[in-house]
Order: structure tokens, then C-alpha cells, then sequence
């Protein structure tokens, strides 16, 4: 089994980070989670919360799927993003 390894840091506000559309966090938090291998993967995330305030979520595992993101929350008062990868 290939692990993916994962958190998130929020302040203030409302954080979800989705796998293949099943929520594995929520907020600060830190998860692992077991992958198939050979398999395609979608990891999405929403953010709710004031504007200029940050989040960050980093994917340091596996390498495939690595990933950093640190951003401010817009004047929307909402943000969102995705990323696929394989392993």
C-alpha cells in the first residue's frame, strides 16, 4: 500500500480537503491515508473564512502527489482548488 500523507493549517474559518470527493480533514488537522497503487487520484479542497486570512495545505507524501500551497483567502470570502495526480 502506498500512504498519502497530508495536513492543513487554518486560523480562522472553515477548511475541507476532499479525496476523490470523501472529506479527510477538516480545518487544522493532519490525516494518512492508504492509496491503491496504479490508481488515479483528485484531491479538491474549499475555504470559507475572512478575506486576507491564510491556509495552507501540504501533501509531502508520496512523491507523486507532493504539493504546497499557502494562500490568503480573497475578498469573496472563499476560495477553492484541485489537483490530480497517479501513483
Amino acid at each position: 500500500m502506498i500512504k498519502l500523507v497530508a495536513s492543513t493549517f487554518m486560523s480562522h474559518g472553515m477548511l475541507s480537503v476532499y479525496l476523490d470527493n470523501q472529506l479527510i480533514m477538516q480545518n487544522s488537522d493532519s490525516v494518512t491515508v492508504e492509496l491503491d497503487p496504479g490508481q488515479e487520484y483528485i484531491l479538491h479542497w474549499f475555504v470559507r473564512g475572512d478575506a486576507g486570512n491564510t491556509f495552507s495545505i501540504t501533501i509531502s507524501s508520496p512523491k507523486e502527489a507532493q504539493f504546497q500551497l499557502t494562500r490568503a483567502i480573497p475578498k469573496a470570502k472563499k476560495d477553492f482548488g484541485s489537483f490530480r495526480f497517479s501513483c
